[in-house]
């Protein structure tokens, strides 16, 4: 179809194999019109969001009431729509809960990234109640550095074990991980979410993009530190600026997981990602170059994880 879309595909998105998706602006034209209607979102770094109804077989820009999110690209990093739809396709086929999510053509063929949005009943559009890992801490968000420096991974964890139990807190360890794998670098404490109802469990996964292929080294890959003190003992011994599989598995163990499920989650989690991410990441929309670092750095960082012996 023009879209680019099969019929199943614009049901799957959509719930409808006849909507219209053709836009009739260009990527500038959007934008310019994107602030007026992103009331209600705040604008995370430099990416733009923005909210989409379905009227009358039609997407539309809305002021709430979305059932979708939409995401172009910033101007300053080129194709962060198509690595965010490549890594969330990534993620559906190793099995992690993903929203219904696509990419969208717009009239000058630049592509935006298009996501439903899980806190949201797709039917009528009531609410689903969902809180961050910030709110469920009970931490402040008074200043936009809280988000990184006023919990760890293991606290955010063991609240997971205390509320949901271990096999939500070690799923959330494995999206840690995954995170860490394909160079995740903004997972902070905004982007580990929970639904209430009917049971505490995390919400589908969401806003995960190999940012480091933008943000180049960061300090710390991984946003959050590690622990309430002190540094994984790999990291901290090699002092090469790489995380090892012994560090996320001394993570788990310190966050209360038994560590012989860790090893046996942790080794099926890398292996089926390297079994899958040749094919989608070639079968992707990001440029030959991006497809090849967006590989470079996933082999590289595998080979890191696959170091599972604590020093």
């Amino acid at each position: 179809s023009q879209s680019g879309y099969h019929r199943n595909c614009l049901e799957r998105l959509f719930g409808d194999g006849k909507i219209d998706l053709n836009f009739r602006e260009s990527r500038q034209e959007l934008i310019q019109a994107m602030p007026r209607q992103t009331h209600g979102f705040s604008i995370s770094g430099v990416q733009i969001k923005c909210q989409l109804a379905v009227e009358n077989s039609k997407l539309k820009l809305v002021d709430s009431g979305g059932q979708y999110i939409m995401k172009p690209s910033p101007e300053e990093y080129p194709n962060v729509s198509e690595n965010e739809h490549a890594t969330l396709t990534l993620m559906s086929r190793v099995g992690f809960d993903v929203p219904p999510c696509g990419l969208l053509k717009l009239e000058d063929d630049h592509l935006v990234f298009i996501i439903r949005r899980y806190d949201r009943n797709f039917g009528d559009g009531s609410k689903i109640h969902q809180e961050d890992a910030m709110q469920a801490l009970g931490v402040s968000n008074s200043e936009p550095a809280q988000k990184y420096n006023s919990a760890s991974y293991q606290e955010v964890l063991e609240l997971a074990s205390r509320h949901a139990g271990l096999a939500v807190a070690m799923e959330l360890l494995m999206r840690l991980i995954f995170s860490y794998l394909i160079g995740n670098d903004d997972h902070h404490l905004k982007n580990i979410s929970f639904l209430y109802e009917p049971v505490f469990k995390l919400t589908p996964c969401y806003d995960v993009l190999a940012s480091a292929l933008y943000s180049g080294k960061a300090e710390n890959p991984m946003a959050l530190r590690f622990f309430k003190a002190g540094q994984p003992t790999y990291c901290e011994s090699m002092g090469n600026g790489f995380y090892a599989g012994s560090d996320f598995l001394e993570l788990g163990i310190k966050a209360g997981l038994p560590e012989s499920a860790i090893r046996k989650r942790m080794t099926n989690l890398l292996r089926n990602t390297q079994k899958q991410a040749a094919n989608v990441i070639e079968s992707s929309f990001m440029t030959p170059l991006q497809q090849r670092e967006y590989r470079d750095l996933l082999e590289q960082r595998l080979r890191f994880l696959n170091l599972l012996d604590i020093p």
